[in-house]
């Protein structure tokens, strides 16, 4: 299903594993593929970036920021829409490397979602200019 997807043409097993995994050390057949396993088996059994929400040690620490700057009302970086500018052409979806529902943020006229991760993809594809980084508090 990952790779029929329209997106990605290949899966590379080996990423950043610059000769493969090394025959001189067994052991390290082991670790590589039993994390290979583990989020292969997390994603089928908990959708979409179980692996992020699960284990990744960085997670909590973006949402309680997140959450810390939103209660003390501290300004930040966020995004910020004109949904009357929005023509529906969809790039701000098909760019999302969160695979979020950007249209239906823009139409709700917030762009509030946890796991927005402020990549500007969505402002980079937008030829309106609907999307764009503000700097406010909410």
């Amino acid at each position: 299903m990952f790779i029929s997807s329209s997106r990605v043409k290949e899966v590379d097993v080996f990423y950043q594993t610059y000769h493969g995994i090394s025959v001189a050390e067994p052991a390290a057949y082991i670790v590589y593929y039993g994390v290979v396993g583990l989020i292969v088996v997390m994603s089928f059994a908990s959708g979409r970036r179980a692996f992020c929400h699960y284990v990744c040690w960085m997670a909590p620490f973006m949402v309680i920021g997140t959450k810390i700057s939103n209660f003390f009302k501290l300004p930040s970086l966020k995004l910020s829409v004109d949904k009357n500018k929005c023509t529906n052409c969809g790039k701000c979806i098909k760019n999302c490397v969160m695979s979020l529902p950007v249209n239906e943020m823009i139409q709700k006229n917030s762009m509030k979602n946890s796991e927005c991760i402020l990549c500007g993809k969505c402002v980079d594809n937008c030829y309106k200019g609907t999307i764009k980084y503000s700097f406010y508090k909410y």
